[in-house]
């Protein structure tokens, strides 16, 4: 794939880290790793002046923009996408409206992924419509696996895939910040208990991947009859803690729904 290009409209926080992590991976060289935003940024990939002059340059054409900006860049784009992947990043945009703005004959691929991506280990789904083929999915796959685990479900399942992976660190985060000021109201340094709750967390994670054991039997194996873990349990579902969590979830994918 090293002779295939990509341009990306728009090079935010996403779009850098999808951009910088394709590069990382040695599957496209930077030389052919083209952008347009209004400011040219300090970044090693090409700056290219206008979004059209991309989509007429590029073989992959990422629209990595705000989703109330997607309608006038694909625009401005629609006569030069021709046969081209266009892939689109934007939350809540569906097929049919994106068909819709740069014309039903084309070839478009939802990708959400979320920002653990910067770092190489994002969770990443994707849907496309029925004018791409095999060969552009194996590209899909292969251009943004290198930032993490890249998934295709049907898009019936991607507002509560959306709600689940693209919106889920943010859940983990405060899961995480709550463990870590637990520690500090009751003694521990702060470095310390970010320490400990981080390795619990990293190692919890990797002995779910690693058992066949059902997940509710790992929780119940470290419960010991009066002990101290079913005790601290006991005040999570007290206070609906398991509830609250599915809520969540459920409340961002109905969210996501209403963005169609």
């Amino acid at each position: 794939m090293e002779n295939i290009s990509v341009g990306f409209i728009g090079l935010g926080k996403m779009g850098s880290a999808l951009a910088y992590g394709m590069e990382k991976s040695k599957l496209i060289g930077k030389q052919n790793i083209y952008y347009h935003t209004p400011v040219k940024k300090e970044v090693p990939f090409v700056y290219l002046q206008t979004n059209e002059l991309l989509a007429k340059t590029c073989d992959i054409i990422v629209l990595a923009v705000k989703p109330n900006l997607a309608g006038k860049v694909l625009l401005e784009i629609k006569q030069c996408v021709g046969s081209k992947l266009v892939i689109s990043i934007c939350g809540g945009l569906n097929l049919k409206t994106l068909e819709e703005m740069v014309g039903v004959h084309a070839k478009i691929v939802r990708v959400m992924p979320n920002t653990p991506s910067l770092v190489g280990e994002g969770c990443l789904v994707f849907c496309a419509n029925n004018h791409v083929d095999g060969a552009d999915t194996q590209k899909v796959i292969d251009i943004f696996s290198a930032c993490g685990v890249i998934k295709e479900i049907k898009e019936a399942d991607m507002d509560i895939a959306t709600a689940i992976s693209g919106c889920g660190p943010a859940y983990v985060f405060l899961f995480i910040e709550s463990l870590i000021d637990a520690g500090v109201k009751n003694g521990l340094n702060r470095d310390v208990s970010k320490e400990l709750v981080l390795q619990t967390i990293l190692g919890s994670v990797h002995m779910v991947k690693a058992s066949s054991q059902p997940v509710q039997q790992l929780k119940d194996d470290v419960c010991s009859p009066g002990g101290i873990t079913i005790v601290g349990l006991s005040t999570l579902e007290k206070h609906a803690f398991k509830y609250t969590v599915m809520d969540a979830v459920e409340s961002a994918c109905e969210k996501s729904k209403s963005m169609h």
